[in-house]
């Protein structure tokens, strides 16, 4: 479908990629990786003829048809949410328009063979785009990330930023095309958006490329890895866990050929220190000079700087943290909460979950007291001193500022050797220090507003989205040093791989459909995976209408409306039954697998640990599919009885 052969870019003295080569096929599912500038963002604009490269050359398929969700906002035409999703792009006004002009035309002059030849071309193609159910399609999309009804027919104007690029990403997945490009598809998504854009692209048929810091998503819909690092585009089959074993193989292997190979030089260097200037040795040696000169040396990849700290340790706080006691909050007639009850005991690790727009970064503001509740109180516990990581964090930095000044702000009395350390830990050093805040990228404004926080100890840490721009190794080490901070947490996360290992227990906001009622807040008993299962029980099993259009196809059917025999209820008993035997095996297996994959000596053997990263991923969809079909058969037995 498109071929890269031996392409190279670069900008002015920086080389992104040389000598580049891949394919991807018509079933090709890819993520593409790499260090923030290597060049991700490039390939994608060369694939799509945006931009050109130095040399080598790419072909595509004619007539390919290619879905692209870009990092920047997309122009926007549409008068409402669901008019710009239907606009796709932008073919479906122009057939619609030319086979109304052929219908006028062909009234006046049936005869016109020509235009009835152009019609029937212009019928097939708005067949094709299944114009009678698009839609009800658009609404399904619209609906999975997170759009009310209600918002169908708002202006888009009304929305933010993050809400028109999930408009942008409703209108490519309606297109159906042959290739999706998705530059970080989820960075404006809550969790259940998340979740329900993944089971939507496991179902997609056609081909897929993407770039996204999020691991288990790329985890569970990519079976290959093209790696940009170092100008080289490296290409690994399987998901993103093998390509990391792989890439650690690879680079194991390159040591070894590299030890050989300075050994080796220095053998003949030594040879000819020793016997060039001999006149029975003199031939040998210039030999050997010629035979080092023609040598395709070996270079090894530079060692990358990552962030690297510790929180300080948190200073001591009462038994409880903070407690809210008949919490209410609203904006103008618009009810949040009402009568939150809810006690935060030192020590908690906290995941709050719920909808974009329930009120999580609300509830955050409160407990920080950057909000006032409008009835009832917050009230923090003895000596809690709170340290708060907003979500737009990092565009709270003042721009005209150095990287120094903004440190520096939040420490006065520190010495300023000690400040310039910190932001070593995070990768700014030496004249690095004196960048103004306004030229830095997103992830390094996200380094910054960390270091902010780690410059102020705490023993209550309050996190909204503090993954956002970083890429998966920073997210990693953030995670480590959270899960060494000896103080309590509270976080809100889309990133199922960040937060699983860091919370204790969920807390979760349900947005009521009564606007009058302000949303639930609710803690959840279980750990943070029950949650996640629960989720997607919910939202498989909330697809109850197969959609069969293009590439996208659904395999689950209506329910059923007349009511159960008895031999059908007891057949739905002996079914439940045996799934729930099932479940339970699979969940054994499921923490068995856990326990070996996080033992480092598993991946001594290559293969075995391939297949049992294959293993795992299939058991983890054999097991989200046997949880929907028991929770559809208890509603089947609950409305029977």
């Amino acid at each position: 479908m498109i071929h890269i052969q031996n392409i190279s870019k670069q900008y002015g003295a920086k080389v992104l990629f040389e000598g580049a080569s891949a394919q991807l096929g018509h079933r090709s599912r890819v993520a593409l990786i790499g260090p923030n500038g290597a060049g991700k963002s490039t390939l994608i604009r060369i694939l799509l003829h945006q931009e050109e490269a130095d040399s080598g050359k790419v072909t595509r398929a004619s007539h390919l048809s290619i879905g692209y969700l870009a990092q920047d906002l997309p122009r926007l035409s549409g008068k409402t949410v669901l008019s710009e999703v239907m606009r796709l792009d932008g073919r479906r006004e122009e057939l619609l328009k030319t086979k109304e002009e052929l219908e006028q035309s062909l009234s006046e002059d049936p005869s016109d063979s020509a235009s009835l030849e152009r019609y029937g071309r212009i019928l097939e193609e708005v067949d094709l785009m299944d114009e009678d159910r698009l839609e009800a399609r658009a609404k399904q999309i619209l609906s999975g990330i997170g759009f009310k009804e209600s918002d169908f027919h708002r202006s888009l104007p009304e929305f933010s930023g993050g809400w028109l690029m999930r408009v942008a990403l409703a209108r490519i997945l309606l297109m159906d095309p042959d290739l999706l490009l998705l530059d970080e598809p989820t960075n404006h998504l809550d969790l259940e958006s998340l979740l329900w854009l993944e089971e939507f692209l496991r179902r997609f048929r056609g081909a897929l490329l993407m770039i996204s810091h999020d691991r288990a998503f790329l985890n569970r819909l990519v079976d290959e890895v093209w790696d940009i690092d170092q100008r080289r585009l490296v290409s690994y089959r399987g998901n993103l866990d093998a390509y990391r074993l792989q890439k650690a193989e690879r680079l194991a292997v390159l040591e070894a050929q590299y030890q050989g190979q300075q050994a080796k030089i220095a053998e003949i260097e030594r040879f000819v220190d020793r016997f060039g200037a001999k006149a029975t040795k003199a031939r040998q040696a210039q030999s050997r000079l010629k035979l080092l000169d023609k040598m395709e040396r070996i270079e090894l990849p530079e060692a990358r700087a990552s962030i690297r700290f510790r929180f300080p340790p948190a200073p001591p706080s009462g038994k409880e943290v903070v407690s809210l006691q008949d919490l209410g909050m609203r904006y103008g007639e618009r009810l949040i909460f009402k009568g939150v009850n809810w006690t935060l005991q030192r020590g908690s690790r906290v995941a709050i979950v719920g909808v974009n727009g329930a009120g999580k970064t609300t509830l955050l503001k409160l407990l920080t007291g950057k909000a006032t509740p409008s009835q009832g109180y917050v009230k923090l516990g003895h000596g809690a001193v709170v340290g708060y990581y907003a979500q737009l964090q990092a565009e709270s930095l003042k721009l005209d500022r150095t990287i120094l000044q903004e440190l520096e702000e939040v420490a006065p009395e520190m010495p300023l050797s000690q400040v310039r350390g910190i932001a070593g830990a995070f990768l700014f050093s030496g004249d690095q220090v004196e960048k103004k805040c306004g030229v830095l990228s997103g992830g390094e404004k996200a380094r910054v507003a960390l270091a902010k926080l780690l410059l102020s100890p705490s023993n209550f840490l309050i996190l909204d989205e503090p993954t956002n721009h970083l890429d998966i190794e920073s997210k990693e080490i953030l995670l480590e040093a959270l899960r060494n901070y000896s103080g309590t947490l509270c976080v809100v996360s889309h990133d199922r791989e960040f937060i699983s290992p860091l919370v204790d227990s969920v807390l979760e906001i349900v947005p009521s459909s009564n606007l009058g009622q302000g949303s639930q807040v609710l803690q959840l008993l279980g750990q943070y995976e029950d949650y996640l299962k629960k989720k997607q029980v919910e939202i498989l099993a909330a697809e109850s209408r197969p959609v069969q259009s293009g590439k996208q196809e659904s395999t689950f059917a209506p329910k059923e409306t007349k009511s159960p025999s008895n031999n059908q209820k007891k057949s739905w008993e002996r079914e439940k039954i045996k799934i729930e035997a099932e479940i339970a095996a699979l969940e054994l297996r499921q923490d068995a697998l856990h326990r070996i994959l996080g033992d480092v000596g598993t991946y001594e053997d290559k293969n075995k640990s391939l297949q049992l990263i294959e293993e795992q991923k299939k058991l983890e969809q054999s097991l989200t599919e046997k949880l929907v079909r028991w929770e559809e058969l208890s509603l089947e037995l609950e409305r029977g009885v």
